[in-house]
Parts: structure tokens; sequence; C-alpha cells
């Protein structure tokens, strides 16, 4: 297989990264990556102008339309990417829509029950600062803004976190119809980062047996942080449910260099990978 330098994981500011589309890709092109996949969470919206972009600066860059959907399953929320999608495609796009209504009712919610804790502009400063998706990471970036909280880590600890005092279930789709969401839309389902969910690897291992028989296609196996041990048995998991191999670094921030674009191990080039697919 022709190695190239590739990423699968990045996001702008229409989710919760910090570049726009047209700062990403020009970061993108500046570190030699040639494929870039941006998987905004339950957004689309910025592959329009990032493509612009590569064509406007002649970038020697493909980019690789994707989304990075939030999902409900049997073990708690997590995250599949759908790469390669037909960002046009109808019943994605009206999915879409409605994962972004659920995420601002749900960030409204929690900005009353802040409200009725004296933590008070939290909403107001998301309607000026967030340029289309709500996250929790805007609303902990909001905390600190306003001088409620020194720091995002307590942001967490004290309010949005699992012991947090401010609880707001979200309304996620189910895995199974966000896999037929995605192959609707002529994607690959991949399951992102699977060792950051707050779960045993017990309940991990059910969780991709689950997926597999969803239909998913691919798994992250590499991405920053992600530690050898876990990484060979991600390998064995992977070779198990016959699912591709896929990779990213789960770009948000430029000042964070060990998660910078492209910057990720490479994949072991025996293992089936999503490039194969594209």
């Amino acid at each position: 297989m022709l190695i190239i330098k590739y990423d699968f994981h990045s996001h702008t500011d229409y989710s919760d990264g910090v570049l726009t589309p047209t700062e990403l890709v020009n970061r993108a092109a500046e570190r030699q990556v040639k494929m870039l996949a941006i998987s905004d969470h339950d957004s689309i919206s910025g592959l329009y102008e990032a493509e612009q972009a590569i064509q406007t600066n002649q970038l020697e860059l493909k980019l690789v339309n994707s989304i990075e959907l939030s999902v409900k399953s049997d073990f708690g929320e997590v995250h599949i990417v759908g790469l390669n999608i037909n960002p046009e495609e109808v019943t994605l796009v009206e999915a879409i829509s409605r994962q972004q209504t659920l995420r601002w009712t749900r960030a409204k919610q929690i900005a009353d029950k802040l409200e009725s804790l004296n933590v008070t502009g939290v909403f107001e400063y998301l309607q000026s600062n967030c340029r289309q998706v709500v996250t929790r990471s805007h609303i902990a970036r909001s905390l600190v803004e306003l001088k409620h909280v020194k720091d995002m880590q307590q942001a967490f600890k004290k309010y949005l976190g699992k012991k947090g005092r401010v609880k707001v279930a979200a309304e996620w789709i189910e895995m199974s119809d966000a896999i037929n969401l995605i192959h609707q839309a002529g994607g690959l389902a991949i399951l992102a980062h699977p060792t950051r969910y707050p779960m045993s690897n017990r309940k991990l291992t059910y969780l991709i047996e689950e997926f597999k028989i969803a239909e998913g296609d691919a798994m992250e196996v590499s991405y920053p942080s992600l530690a050898p041990d876990k990484q060979a048995w991600l390998y064995q998991l992977l070779d198990k449910h016959q699912l591709l191999a896929s990779a990213g670094s789960d770009f948000h921030y430029p000042d964070l260099k060990w998660s910078d674009l492209g910057h990720f191990k490479p994949v072991n080039p025996e293992v089936p990978h999503v490039l194969h697919h594209l």
C-alpha cells in the first residue's frame, strides 16, 4: 500500500475546534498532510469553506467529507465518524439538523440550571460565541471567560462533569441509526477513539461487538495519547471483528503539539485500512 500522510479526524470552529476551515486546511498543507477529513460534531457546514479554500489556494490536499456523530449505545455516549460521506444526502442533512437543535435545547437547560446557582450569562455567551454547534466544551469555556471558574478542568469538575452539580441527559440517536445514516450517505462508519470512553475494558469489548453487529465498518487504532499496550489490544479486537483501521489526531487546538494535524503513530501497513476504500 502506498503510504501517504493523512488525518481522518479533525475539527473546525463550526463545532468545538478553534480554527476556521480555511485555517485548518492551510495548517494541514503546511504539515504536508495529503488527505484530511474534517469531522465536526454534528455539522457538515465547514466542508464547503474548506473545499473552496483548497481550490483558491491551490493546496496539494484532498478533502475527505466527514462528520462525527454523537450517539447513544448500551454502554453510554460514543462518537461515530462518518468518513467520505455525501454531505448533500437528504436523510443525513435532516438528522444533523435535529442533532443541532437537541444540542441547543440541552445547552439552554444547562444554562438555566447554572442560572439557578447564580452562575449567570452562560447562554448569552454561547449565542454570541458559537458559530453553529454548541458542545459542553463551549459551556466550559464560557464559565472560564465569565470568570465563574479558573479553568476548563474546574468547569467540568464543579459543574459539567460526571460528579458536577449540573446534569442534563443528552438525547442522541441510536448507534445503529447513525451507522445506517452514514451508509445511506455513501460513507464508512468508524468508531472514534475507543479507549477514551469512561468504561472498563470489558464494556469496551462489548461496545465494539455491538458496533460490529450494527454493521460498523472501522475503528480508530491510532490517535494521540493512546498507550502502546492499548493500541496492541485494539489491533486484536480489530482483527477479531474484521474491522478496518482508521487514524487521526482529533485536532481541536493549534497550541496542543501532541495532537497536531497528522501527529499520531503510523498504522501497521499489513492491517486492512479505510484508505483501501477511499
